[in-house]
């Protein structure tokens, strides 16, 4: 039992966060100033939008996490939980008033962006700031603890913050809140300021949580009754907040689930030997399954029997459809998704011809120009000989490389000439102007070698 209690003993040791909590005060501080919203902070977000949406709008991860770092959303976030925490009314208004002014100044430029962009597809980074799953709400409640965790504690913790305003991405859904608004996609607008509003809500009570967890002093008022009247609205503020947070909780909970039930269902009961399925649709909101197949077909009776098992998977009350080549109307259904697959084929066929062609080009440039360099190669040579006595050979071609610590590749027209060691520097460069003159490359290198040593081009 000693021996347990040591190990017990000492994972407490560890695992103990209230060692290296912060002084209070100074945590408190650090949060007020991190919530306003004005000067540098409010031209920072603004710069972080415009990054953020340009990543969105070209599908650019990097970009977008870059933008997320340069973000001070996080400071009033943390506030509010923390006011909450502390009974800090005043607090809680300022956190909630700066929130609310850093969301409207980041939505315009979002929207005053989209607005000018030439770029208007929804690509999938944007899609995927669209629809909240409970995956968001764990990484938002697990992340908002770690940030204020960092906050709370001495040392050095800048690269936790940093991990959690990447994390918790409350950046981008409002980027794509303005992405709806210019494109007058209001489903892409909502489903994305829902998924802000859970990433808020869920720092914000994570945030509580640590406050209550650490101990945090309550504000204490002299006035008993106003301390009540303070407690009330921050009760009721909380419970407005928390509730439609609850509710859009318990709907991505039963979505998900749904959705996994219904996938499991359709890899395991829809696998039929000879038939394939080329296309499958799951809509959790009209609670159905959709299946295309091609090949084999499959007997209604047969597919009665695996809607039978739909229970099984709880999906109970979902409609499986099964579309097949049958002869039916669904054949038409059938013949156009084809069609559509073979259009998709036929576009990028074409598109595969272009890049080929492009590069059959290139390299009939780089053909032309060797065949040109071996003509060049024999002729020059004979006139050199004549014009510059001394020269006892002569060679030239294109070499690849990089000049001025350029990240870009460009080729190089390269002579080499070799001399006797009789040749004057004189002769030398007039021999290169006439070079570069004769083989109309203004450009070109030119080395010279003799016997012993080898001179470059002067």
């Amino acid at each position: 039992m000693d021996f347990i209690r040591d190990i017990l003993r000492e994972l407490r040791a560890h695992l103990d966060l209230t060692a290296d909590k912060e002084n209070e005060t100074a945590v408190i501080e650090n949060v007020r100033r991190a919530v306003d919203f004005r000067g540098v902070n409010l031209w920072i977000l603004v710069f972080a939008v415009f990054i953020a949406s340009i990543g969105l709008n070209i599908d650019s991860t990097p970009i977008i996490i870059g933008a997320m770092l340069i973000s001070p959303l996080m400071g009033p976030i943390i506030g509010t939980g923390l006011a909450v925490g502390i009974n800090d009314m005043e607090l809680m208004k300022r956190s909630l008033r700066n929130l609310l002014v850093a969301s409207l100044f980041a939505v315009f430029a979002a929207t005053l962006y989209f607005l000018i962009s030439p770029l208007n597809e929804a690509r999938s980074e944007l899609l995927a700031r669209t629809s909240p799953t409970l995956y968001d709400v764990m990484i938002a409640l697990i992340g908002g603890a770690a940030g204020f965790l960092a906050l709370s504690t001495t040392g050095n913790h800048i690269q936790v913050i940093i991990g959690v305003a990447i994390s918790t991405a409350l950046l981008p859904p409002l980027c794509t809140v303005g992405f709806g608004i210019a494109s007058g996609n209001w489903l892409y607008a909502l489903g994305a300021f829902y998924l802000f509003f859970i990433n808020s809500v869920f720092i914000a009570i994570s945030t509580f949580l640590s406050v209550r967890f650490f101990g945090f002093a309550s504000k204490v008022f002299t006035d008993r009754e106003h301390e009540r009247h303070v407690r009330r609205s921050l009760i009721i503020i909380s419970v407005v907040t928390l509730l439609p947070s609850v509710v859009l909780t318990y709907n991505i909970v039963r979505k998900t689930v749904y959705e996994q039930n219904a996938e499991r269902f359709v890899a395991r009961e829809l696998d039929f030997p000879g038939a394939r399925i080329i296309d499958s649709n799951i809509n959790y909101e009209s609670r159905t399954i959709q299946a295309v197949f091609v090949g084999r077909y499959l007997p209604d009776a047969l597919v009665e029997s695996v809607r039978d098992k739909l229970p099984e998977y709880h999906l109970s009350g979902t409609r499986l459809l099964v579309m097949q080549d049958d002869g039916s109307r669904d054949s038409v259904m059938i013949s156009s998704l084809r069609s559509e697959i073979l259009k998709d084929f036929y576009l990028n066929a074409q598109q595969r011809v272009v890049q080929l062609d492009a590069e059959v080009d290139s390299l009939r440039g780089h053909l032309a120009q060797l065949q040109r360099f071996a003509v060049l190669d024999s002729l020059v040579y004979g006139e050199a000989r004549v014009l510059f006595p001394g020269v006892t050979g002569f060679s030239m071609g294109v070499l690849w490389g990089r000049d001025g610590g350029s990240r870009q590749v460009r080729p190089y027209v390269f002579g080499r000439v070799e001399v006797s060691g009789d040749v004057s520097d004189d002769a030398r460069a007039r021999m290169v102007q006439w070079l570069r003159r004769r083989t109309q490359e203004p450009d070109m290198m030119v080395e010279f070698y003799t016997l012993s040593t080898a001179a470059a081009n002067p």
